[in-house]
């Protein structure tokens, strides 16, 4: 009985030896308990056993002290047994019912126990199989990522180099471009044509400006081809020079009238021109009595041209 004690004591420790499942807590502490039972009617019997051996003892000493011979003493020990006979048999039927309830309990706890270790090696055996498919399944992915990877690098550089590509083609033709424009500037052909066209547009536009001086340059419908291109600054040059104009009429106008009011016998005189006043050129009398208009000045471009219309 002690050797089964001891060795279902040991194996519940061999079996507690590293991390418990979650699912088994409740069977190892059933096992736990059936084994600290067993111990504990162990120790009862031991308990037992030292009660007898130690009346034995007695039995001995006393026939030693008394000088008793064997008759004697199977007498005497005879009448103490029968007299404790209730007593034993009481505790024989205790301890035959405590020796059949630990088989019963060895015999269960082997079972649950056997039962225990095919449970806990079939779960070694799953979780080798899945540690098995994990490690499969992880080195794949690790495989497949590495591809997708690289292929990705790949498309990387290769538009990398398109957009090298693409990049060396613009500079080419950005140089060209600027080339193209370089030599486009430097041609001293199309240059002198263009500002011989400027020079031409611009003597155009004094010689409209000079034969019609009653059309305002802001009404719209008379100045619109050539007219478009004057600059801020010929307009303003030629708002200046309306104003010139303008005043010297205004003087001669007044110049005029007082002359009128010391010739009151009247002696006869043309009346002045209103022209002036309406936004024309003034007229000066000459010495032969004809009227000649005074030019507007000649813009500066048209030095270039040497007085010559296109």
């Amino acid at each position: 009985m002690q050797g089964n004690g001891a060795g279902a004591g040991a194996g519940a420790g061999a079996m507690a030896i590293g991390p418990t499942p979650a699912g088994h807590q409740a069977e190892l502490n059933i096992i736990y308990g059936m084994v600290e039972e067993l111990s504990r009617q162990l120790a009862d019997n031991r308990r037992v056993t030292e009660e007898i051996v130690s009346g034995l003892g007695r039995v001995r000493i006393r026939a030693r002290e008394r000088g008793l011979g064997n008759e004697e003493l199977l007498g005497e020990a005879t009448d103490e047994l029968f007299a404790q006979e209730p007593n034993l048999e009481d505790m024989l039927s205790v301890l035959t019912e405590s020796l059949d309830r630990a088989k019963q309990s060895r015999d269960a706890n082997f079972t649950l126990l056997a039962t225990y270790a095919k449970v806990f090696e079939g779960i070694i055996n799953q979780f080798h199989v899945y540690k098995q498919k994990h490690i499969a399944d992880v080195a794949a992915w690790h495989r497949s990522y590495r591809s997708q990877l690289a292929e990705a690098r790949a498309e990387n550089c290769r538009l990398r180099e398109q957009m090298w590509e693409v990049q060396e083609h613009a500079s080419r033709a950005n140089d060209l471009l600027r080339d193209f424009r370089r030599k486009f500037d430097e041609d001293q052909t199309r240059w002198d044509k263009r500002v011989r066209e400027k020079a031409t547009r611009q003597e155009l536009r004094f010689w409209k400006r000079m034969a019609m001086p009653e059309v305002d340059e802001n009404e719209e419908g008379f100045w619109t081809d050539d007219d478009d291109l004057v600059d801020p600054i010929e307009k303003e040059r030629l708002k200046k020079v309306e104003r010139e104009v303008a005043e010297q009429a205004l003087a001669g106008l007044g110049s005029v009238s007082s002359q009128q009011s010391e010739d009151s016998e009247g002696e006869g005189c043309e009346p002045p021109s209103l022209s002036g006043i309406m936004g024309g050129v003034a007229m000066e009398r000459d010495r032969d009595g004809g009227l000649i208009p005074t030019p507007p000045p000649r813009p500066a471009s048209t030095g270039s041209t040497g007085g010559q219309s296109g």
